[in-house]
């Protein structure tokens, strides 16, 4: 038997995917730690879950957050559970969401097209090159909601030939909405659209896909309304005037896109859909038209499902690529299914070989080199700075009391430093008169900052400061009073430091 015909097999494909999957996911993890932004956020928020008194209702340094709803928070702090609280446990989470999305969407396009190859490819085109595989590498949501809406959509279309599974459908959106509030609600729409442009009026009054509904958004809903009966005008300002409206409205400069509509998403792909682009839109055109034209059904549930996420989103002026990355797994079963149309039965069988080549030099570079790939950013280092200078801030720094912060960003180590060492670090301050007042008021306080800045406030403030410790970005310091309390012992195992 050959190599083309071995590839060819359902399950050595599967096990094939999954397997190269979590090995590209997993690659590193163990000593990459997690974003000082972003990651550490989410990973705090779920290791504050397992001391709270309510699942419910999710906190940031002790206080009440009503960012996003608890879903992935309460995936992660099992984790926490089960393998103690790490970058690496809030890592597996998003590396597990992302390969059950990859076999989902092998069985979605298996459905859908009756045919193996385009299955491998639709799959494949998550694995390989990097922009979904880089965010199934990072602490955060977004894997984790494009799991569950590929679920809700599967549910809804196996759902118009056997109705129970309406039923996945419901619990799918239910959990998106539980992941990501409004952003879950995708399926919903583009259900409905999907049933009216295919006439399938019938099933919109199915009592399946009305227990569905109900399941969505009741289900869906609950973290909402405990929260706003808990905090009323707090909770809504916050969660729907802030991020759901004023974020909208003005987005933030980092993310405003000059270009009008859904251009702006479209050049993103442009630049990080790479081979796959050009085959992306001549299969949209293609797609579009016969949906268009004779109604089919997975043309148009592939292009509702884009098309609905991209409208919308582009409504916002607050946009990155990472927030419609719930429409990757359309995005590869349209590009699997038009390069399948194009493609020889013959050189199918040649080209198979060569896929999967590409997928275990990726898996060989990143489990067993150095080497850095330009397309995965989080396959670098992250916080490794912030992780050196960890213990010693834990242990010089009472748990009550803050660090103080002289340049940093209010967010970027902040939250990375909270994760970590299990420390708070105040607001900045651009003053470096704050520094010898703080030593006035307390000569054991603690600051933080960059090193060049340290540097120049030890020639300003001669004699009057010590360093902790520093490495090549950040340095830990205090008042040259407060030397001789200084420890660097950290062989107490009663020390909680987050590796």
């Amino acid at each position: 038997m050959t190599l083309s015909q071995i590839l060819k097999e359902r399950h050595i494909q599967i096990g094939f995917l999954v397997l190269s999957a979590l090995l590209i996911f997993l690659a590193r993890q163990g000593d990459n730690g997690i974003s000082n932004f972003d990651g550490s956020y989410y990973a705090q928020k779920a290791k504050e879950l397992l001391t709270a008194d309510s699942l419910w209702v999710n906190t940031f340094n002790g206080r009440p957050d009503f960012d996003k709803p608890p879903m992935h928070l309460w995936l992660v702090a099992i984790a926490y559970k089960l393998f103690g609280v790490s970058g690496y446990s809030a890592l597996l989470i998003p590396a597990l969401m992302g390969t059950f999305t990859i076999f989902l969407t092998y069985r979605f396009a298996e459905r859908m097209f009756q045919d193996r190859w385009v299955a491998f490819l639709a799959a494949y085109t998550l694995v390989f090159p990097g922009y979904y595989l880089s965010y199934a590498r990072r602490a955060m949501v977004d894997v984790t909601l494009v799991f569950f809406v590929t679920l809700a959509l599967y549910g809804l279309y196996l759902g118009t030939r056997n109705s129970r599974w309406y039923l996945v459908f419901g619990f799918g959106t239910a959990a998106a909405i539980l992941t990501k509030s409004v952003l879950g609600v995708f399926p919903l729409i583009i259900g409905f659209f999907y049933l009216i442009w295919t006439r399938q009026y019938k099933e919109l009054v199915n009592p399946f896909m009305l227990v569905a509904v109900v399941i969505a958004l009741g289900l869906g809903s609950i973290w909402h309304i405990v929260n706003w009966a808990q905090f009323g005008s707090d909770f809504v300002e916050v969660h729907f005037g802030w991020m759901m409206f004023e974020r909208t409205i003005h987005g933030d400069p980092a993310t405003v896109r000059k270009y009008p509509f859904v251009f702006g998403y479209l050049i993103d792909l442009a630049k990080n859909y790479w081979p796959w682009f050009p085959v992306l839109v001549a299969g949209a055109w293609l797609f579009a038209k016969r949906a268009v034209q004779t109604r089919h059904p997975e043309c148009t549930l592939l292009i509702l499902w884009i098309g609905v996420v991209l409208v919308v989103m582009s409504a916002s002026q607050a946009q990155y690529l990472r927030y419609v990355l719930s429409i990757f797994p359309a995005l590869g079963l349209l590009v699997a299914s038009t390069l399948g149309e194009w493609t020889p039965e013959k050189w199918r069988d040649r080209v198979l070989p060569y896929m999967a080549g590409a997928v275990l030099v990726v898996v060989f570079l990143l489990n067993a080199t150095p080497i850095e790939i330009k397309q995965c950013a989080s396959c670098k280092k992250l916080s490794a700075d912030i992780r050196t200078l960890a213990p010693a801030m834990h242990v010089n720094t009472p748990a009550d009391t803050e660090i103080l912060n002289f340049l940093l960003h209010r967010e970027n180590p902040r939250w990375g430093i909270l994760f970590y060492a299990n420390r708070w670090v105040a607001e900045p301050t651009a003053d470096p008169a704050q520094i010898p007042a703080s030593f006035e008021r307390d000569p054991t306080t603690t600051w933080v900052t960059w090193v060049q800045s340290f540097k120049s406030l030890d020639a300003k403030f001669a004699g009057q400061l010590y360093l902790i410790q520093a490495n090549g970005r950040y340095a830990y310091f205090t008042s040259a009073q407060n030397r001789g309390r200084i420890k660097y012992d950290f062989s107490d195992p009663g020390i909680n430091i987050v590796k």
